[in-house]
Order: C-alpha cells, then sequence, then structure tokens
C-alpha cells in the first residue's frame, strides 16, 4: 500500500506530494481550522454510518442496527456540541485561509 494521504487543512505546512516542498501562500487554503476540520470530518462519517444502520435494518436483524445507532447518536451529538463550541470560542474559522491563527 501507498504513503496514506493527509487531507483538510492539515496539509498547510506542505505534506502535499513526496518530496515536494511547499509553503503557506496567503490566501490559498482551507478556511477553517484543523481541529474544526477534524470534528466535521468525524460528524460526517458518523452520520454516514447511521445511514448505513438505517439500510442494513431493512435486510435483517434490526435490534443490532438500533443500538448501534442509539451508540453512534451520542457521537454526533458530542460532535455537534463540540463543532458549536468551537463556533463559539472562535476556534472555526482561520483569519486567513491556509494560515494558522496567531496565539492571543
Amino acid at each position: 500500500m501507498g504513503t496514506p494521504m493527509k487531507t483538510g487543512p492539515a496539509m498547510q505546512g506542505g505534506e502535499a506530494g513526496k518530496g515536494h516542498q511547499t509553503a503557506n501562500i496567503p490566501g490559498v487554503g482551507s478556511p477553517i481550522t484543523n481541529e474544526a476540520y477534524n470534528v466535521i470530518a468525524a460528524l460526517h462519517a458518523k452520520l454516514e454510518g447511521l445511514e448505513a444502520y438505517r439500510k442494513f435494518a431493512l435486510d435483517a436483524n434490526p435490534q443490532l442496527w438500533k443500538q448501534f445507532t442509539e451508540s453512534d447518536v451520542k457521537c454526533v451529538t458530542a460532535l455537534c456540541d463540540e463543532l458549536e463550541k468551537l463556533i463559539k470560542d472562535g476556534k472555526f474559522r482561520l483569519r486567513e485561509p491556509g494560515r494558522a491563527n496567531a496565539p492571543s
């Protein structure tokens, strides 16, 4: 297998290609923080899983899929709470796309 590819704002430091050195270019990159991206990515994955459980429950053993759903809904709730906290605390958006916020 190949080397895992880093995605999202975390690429800001320049891991776009093996041996390829890049710099932060003002105005180029994600407008959200790495932390916000991670929460959104995890939330997206959980929501996709919930949709899969719904479909699987139609085929067989709905009680099993209901149990998994209840567990994942708790995760979704926690991720939504964390996303709301990031927004409230001003940790959602970067001041400039592609650039880390300066420490306060």
